[in-house]
């Protein structure tokens, strides 16, 4: 019996590590996560971080973000299933 269940926890744990375009974020999940994220960055308080938009693409999202006191928007970038590969200023300096 001990192998048998063992078997089930492996393909139902394997289920988890093994993610799906259908297990991707929602885009008002996604700019949630990136607004939080950017607030960190920057040290800006999470209520003066808001997502403007978000460009999907087969390879991933960019959510552009608007910073109290930031003259350019920053960039939140993710993969297909909405995990964040980084963020970034779009104006340099």
């Amino acid at each position: 019996m001990r192998p048998a269940l063992y078997l089930i926890a492996a393909v139902g744990l394997s289920a988890c590590s093994h993610p799906s375009p259908n297990n991707a974020v929602s885009d008002s999940e996604l700019q949630g996560s990136c607004e939080a994220l950017v607030s960190a960055e920057t040290g800006v308080r999470p209520q003066d971080v808001s997502a403007i938009s978000t460009q999907a693409a087969p390879t991933g999202s960019v959510t552009t973000l608007s910073v109290a006191g930031a003259k350019a928007p920053w960039l939140c970038m993710s993969d297909p299933f909405g995990v964040i590969t980084g963020v970034e200023y779009s104006q340099e300096g």
